[in-house]
């Protein structure tokens, strides 16, 4: 393949050459057959001449015969035609032949002067001359060219006037290369079988090898679409395309795996965290509410009334440290503000939770008003942006975060914006996850489980720009 035109290679190229090929071989189909038309006309024409004169001489003879200018064996014949007939046309010759194939008298051109006197081509003078009617046909003489033979019998003695001419002084030069039609024909039918199998290898068979490629890369063979195949330029460009494509295919599903993973390992971590906090927390507290409660019982029972009320205060205050805990462990897991308040609130209250942790200025500007969303895309619109808050807290190192929301009829659109140190994007997701940074591609998958779209601008000394859209509904399954 590598060895064929470059212009060949070509699509374009390709089919103009199918689409031309056919036509061309109609266009000399009709040219070969109105010239083989012409061809007969002209047969006929001539033959009709030839005819004529051959029914004039006939009956010529037959007047000489009768006034006795001839003689019955032919005595006289010859000079009294030509004294009677004159100059005939130089390309026909002309004879008057006996039953017996002996020749009484003959006019031939110096065009003619080669041929015998015996035989006109394959076909006998007797053969002729035995013709009772008047007629033509083709025959071919010893040489194999092909003569128009016209003859007619003579009435009363037996004889024949016969003419004939060579068929191709009939036409004309350019009508003469009919004769190479077969050749013509045998040439564009190669042709088109050579087209045909050029298309096949470069086109056809090229296509079926990647699309069968393609149905294996859809059954998780990779491997398939790196097999080499040829064809013209645009299904090697084509092939190219779908190898890039399966290698991202590749590195989001490593990705994806990765981040899979890292999300498993994080809710371990999570639950074990929680888990800590809570047996260090709460539970520790509470078994010290309990030891107290016991404390101001036995206190109470000794009638140490004053020492049993101050016990109980205490136990008040621990208690209500101890449910602030609790609260502040369950907002984590699941921010009550979401569920009950909806959207905007839960992300004022996030706004200014990290602002509290922060010397950075976060900052809320054009909030939309209210609009409820489906849960699923509240919950994922705020882990994005607690998420993305706290990338720009820890990582960032920005003097200002801004945070905007815009609301219209197809869904909400997320922003957050800081002016930190920003950083270069990968070309590809996948190379986050192979550093370790599964923040952004944790954003990413959320906005697209629920149909919307996730993109991600950030530029060295610049500053970073996240921006979210979510649907009104997400898509159901």
């Amino acid at each position: 393949m590598k060895r064929l035109p470059r212009l060949l290679r070509s699509l374009q190229v390709q089919l103009f050459l199918w689409a031309v090929l056919p036509a061309t071989l109609v266009v000399i189909a009709l040219a070969f057959t109105g010239v083989y038309a012409h061809q007969r006309t002209m047969r006929d024409f001539v033959s009709e001449r030839d005819l004529a004169l051959v029914h004039l001489i006939s009956r010529t003879v037959e007047d000489g015969l009768l006034h006795g200018a001839v003689g019955g064996q032919g005595s006289g014949l010859s000079d009294w035609l030509s004294q009677t007939l004159g100059e005939q046309p130089e390309a026909i010759s002309l004879a008057v032949v006996e039953e017996s194939g002996d020749v009484l008298w003959r006019l031939r051109p110096h065009a003619d002067s080669g041929r015998g006197d015996g035989d006109l081509g394959s076909v006998p003078l007797t053969q002729v001359a035995s013709q009772p009617r008047e007629g033509s046909l083709i025959v071919r003489d010893d040489s194999g060219d092909r003569l128009l033979v016209t003859f007619a019998p003579v009435r009363g003695a037996g004889w024949s006037v016969v003419a004939w001419e060579s068929v191709e002084d009939l036409i004309g030069p350019i009508l003469r290369l009919s004769s190479l039609a077969p050749i013509v024909a045998a040439g564009a039918a190669v042709l088109s079988l050579l087209i045909l199998g050029f298309g096949w290898r470069t086109i056809v068979r090229p296509l079926r090898q990647l699309a069968h490629a393609a149905e294996q890369v859809s059954w998780g063979d990779f491997s398939a679409i790196s097999e080499p195949i040829g064809g013209v330029q645009e299904i090697q460009n084509l092939h190219r395309a779908l190898a890039d494509m399966t290698e991202r295919i590749q590195g989001y599903e490593a990705g994806v795996r990765d981040y899979l993973g890292a999300v498993t390992e994080g809710q371990e971590a999570e639950r074990a965290r929680l888990a800590r906090e809570i047996h260090d927390g709460p539970v520790q507290d509470l078994i010290a509410l309990s030891q107290r409660a016991e404390m101001a019982k036995r206190l109470v029972q000794r009638g140490e009334t004053v020492e049993a009320e101050a016990l109980l205060t205490e136990l008040r205050g621990a208690e209500l440290a101890t449910v602030d805990d609790l609260r502040r462990m369950i907002g984590a897991l699941r921010p009550s503000y979401l569920e009950d308040l909806g959207f905007i609130p839960a992300l004022e209250v996030l706004v200014r939770q990290v602002a509290a942790q922060t010397t950075a200025d976060v900052l809320l500007e054009d909030v939309c008003q209210e609009k409820r969303l489906a849960p699923e895309a509240e919950l994922a619109a705020y882990r994005i942006a607690q998420e993305a808050l706290n990338n720009a807290v820890q990582h960032a190192q920005a003097g200002t975060i801004t945070v905007r929301v815009r609301c219209d009829s197809d869904g909400l659109v997320l922003s957050v914006r800081d002016d930190g140190v920003g950083f270069d994007l990968p070309p590809s997701p996948d190379l986050l996850t192979q550093a370790g940074h599964f923040g952004l591609l944790g954003m990413r998958e959320r906005a697209v489980l629920l149909g919307g779209s996730f993109r991600v601008q950030s530029t060295a000394g610049e500053g970073t720009r996240i921006t979210v859209r979510l649907p009104v509904r997400p898509p159901t399954s």
